[in-house]
Formats: structure tokens, sequence, C-alpha cells
């Protein structure tokens, strides 16, 4: 251990007393609750993020061929993708009686209805099958099905829109309901699934959207997926889900951002208390500070002697944040039920979360850690530059 770093030690160890010792550990603690904060707001973010992308990619096409009703062979066999089926998608709405909603109908033949796993999977009453048979039925989410009032078995009325040079004409047909879902994300209150020989014909030829639907092995990788298959397949359109629903996820990580920054300037503003702490123990130190100039340390060792000093009290809070915000983030939940208890209100009701997700990414609390010691050095620096600058006679005739 150098000289420097030595004493930096042992002015840590010694202490300091009244005003100087209170502006550090107001320092320490508003450097540690701002790193904690940033890192449990992030692994929130993170985590509502993935869940929504999760459940949204458990009932939306991940990769579309746009006005076929099949496609190559080759595309079909790409170890990429898990199955290939027509599909058609129009918008519409259901009602019954005075209860109207605007939905998504999204019809499929046997293999489409067989690839719904999720789906299926989350059924609250029903099956999918019932899509297939000779009667018209349609699944519905079960909060859409609650707003319209309807039980499986019930009767309500699908219009669909019809285009033809410039007219648009509504097109209406009865479904009886089969069953209904719960995904606790957006398609439980507006997607509607019917069977794919259902639809009427003027609407299949004149409305809506019909096309290949590719699911994938790895729907997170659906961009990438895309521009290969454009490249061997040129004649083809396709369209991945990223297209469809980029707009909403990029919004989500622009408020990321927006958060991340905004925290970091509360880091911020706690690190540069270690400017006003530091500066007053120069001043403090100003005497010793002579002193030791004059039994030969450089300009460069003093400086060390601070910048060693405001580096520990940084690293100190930024470790302890780290620390305690990922246990925080861990037990967010609990957290989060102490103070419903408090407030006597559900912060998650009316959204489709039951529990808060979280999310913790190394690389976020890598970033976290390299900013926050960044600004910090650079604060402890400011007062380390002017204690280099004190002359040793005037600092011996200062004391």
């Amino acid at each position: 251990m150098n000289v420097s770093t030595d004493i930096a030690f042992r002015y840590l160890r010694t202490g300091r007393q009244g005003y100087v010792s209170f502006i550090t550990w107001v320092s320490l603690i508003g450097l540690l609750l701002g790193v904690l904060v940033l890192t449990v707001v992030v692994s929130v973010m993170n985590g509502f993020d993935h869940e929504l992308k999760t459940r949204l990619l458990r009932a939306i096409p991940h990769l579309i061929v746009e006005s076929v009703d099949e496609v190559p062979k080759e595309v079909a066999a790409d170890p990429a993708i898990t199955s290939a089926f027509p599909y058609f998608e129009a918008t519409g709405m259901v009602s019954r009686g005075s209860a109207v909603q605007p939905v998504s109908i999204l019809a499929l033949d046997a293999q489409g209805t067989a690839a719904l796993d999720e789906i299926r999977d989350h059924l609250q009453s029903g099956s999918l099958e019932a899509l297939l048979g000779d009667e018209s039925y349609i699944v519905l989410g079960e909060p859409l099905a609650n707003h319209l009032g309807v039980l499986p078995g019930d009767r309500l009325t699908v219009t669909l829109l019809a285009a033809k040079a410039d007219r648009v004409r509504p097109v209406t047909e009865t479904f009886r309901l089969a069953g209904t879902f719960r995904l606790d994300a957006e398609p439980d209150y507006g997607l509607g699934l019917i069977g794919l020989a259902h639809v009427p014909a003027v609407v299949y030829e004149q409305g809506g959207q019909r096309g290949v639907q590719l699911q994938l092995s790895e729907p997170f990788d659906a961009q990438l997926i895309a521009d290969r298959l454009r490249r061997d397949f040129p004649a083809l359109r396709f369209s991945p889900w990223t297209e469809r629903y980029g707009e909403l996820f990029s919004a989500v990580k622009i408020e990321k951002v927006m958060m991340f920054v905004l925290l970091l300037l509360v880091v911020a503003v706690a690190a540069f208390n270690i400017v006003s702490g530091q500066i007053m123990l120069v001043r403090e130190k100003t005497p010793a500070i002579a002193i030791l100039r004059t039994l030969g340390a450089t300009a460069s060792q003093v400086e060390r002697i601070f910048l060693v000093q405001g580096a520990l009290i940084a690293t100190s809070g930024i470790a302890a944040g780290l620390v305690l915000g990922v246990a925080a983030a861990l037990h967010v939940d609990s957290l989060v039920a102490a103070l419903e208890s408090l407030a006597g209100v559900r912060f998650l009701e009316g959204t489709y979360f039951v529990e808060i997700p979280v999310v913790i990414e190394p690389s976020d609390l890598a970033i976290i850690a390299g900013l926050s010691t960044a600004i910090c050095v650079l604060a402890a620096w400011i007062p380390a530059a002017k204690a280099r600058q004190v002359h040793p006679v005037q600092g011996l005739h200062g004391s």
C-alpha cells in the first residue's frame, strides 16, 4: 500500500468531527439510496417489458407471409419455423344486445388451432376444436366475454367489413360462443378466434388480410429470421411481429431510458455531496497537507489522498446500494404488499398483472455501477485537485 492510500484509509478510520462527518454520512446514504432505487426501478421495468413481450407472443403471429395461401416447402422446412398455416385476420366488432366491443378477428384452420398451445393451455371454458365444426363458433378472452355478458353456448353478433372500389359495407354474422381464454394480456380484451371455413366469402376476398402464419422457436429473433427469408425468397412479403408491435416496445424502452436518466440524476446529487464533504475536509486538513508537502510529499501524492478517500466513500455507497437494490428487487412483491396494506389501495388493479415482474440483468447492474462510479470519481477529483493546490508556506501560515 502506498503512502497516499495509507493516509486516506487512516483519515477514514480516525473519523471526522462535526459538520464534515455529517455531510459525509449524508453523501454515503444518499448514494446508497439512489443506487438502490435505480436498481429496483430498472429491474421492475425489465420485468414488465419481458412480461409484455412474452404474453403478447403467446397469441399473435410471430411472422406473417402476406397475401398467399401457402408457402414453398423450403420455407416451412426452415429449422427456425415450428409451424406454418393459413390465416385470415380482420378488424371488426362483437356485440350482444347493447354491449359492443371492437376486436381483431383471427380465423384459422385445423393446423392453426392445433398450434395455439398457449391459448389452449389457458382456456377457461370450452375448446378450440369447436371452431372446426359445421356451426359458426367463436372463442373470446374471458374479460371480453364478461363485458358482453355471454356464456359458452350463447349467441352473439360479429360484424366485419368488406371493401369494394370506393364503398365499404358491413357484413354481419351470428356466432355461438365456444369458450373463453385468459392470458392476462392484451388479447384477452380484443381478440376473437373463429374457424377459417366460417369467414364470409365476400369478407375473405374484399376485407382483412390473409396469408400464412409462421410460428418460430425463437420469436425474439423474428426480425433476423424475416431478413434472412427475404433474401432467400424475394418474391414473398414477410412481416415479423416486431414491425406490427414495434412502437409499443419502443415506447417502453424510451420510458426505461428516461427513468434511468432521472434516477441517475439522484445519484449525481448524492455524488456531488461528496464534493462538499471533501472540500470541507481539505480546509480542515490544510495544515496537515502543508506539513506533508514540507516533508517531501508531492502534489500528486496529496491529490491521490483525497481522490482515494472520495472513491472509497463512493464505492462503499454504490456497492451497498447494488446489494440492497438486488435484494429489494427480489422481494419487491412483499414490499409492495406492505405499501398496499398501508395505503389501502391495489397498485396493480385494472392491469394485466397479478404480481410485479422483475428481471435483473447483469448488464444493467454493470452500467449502473460504471456510470455511478464515474460520476463519483469525477466529484471526488474536484476537492482532490483543490488539495493539490495547497501551498506549503501558506498552509502552515494559515495554521
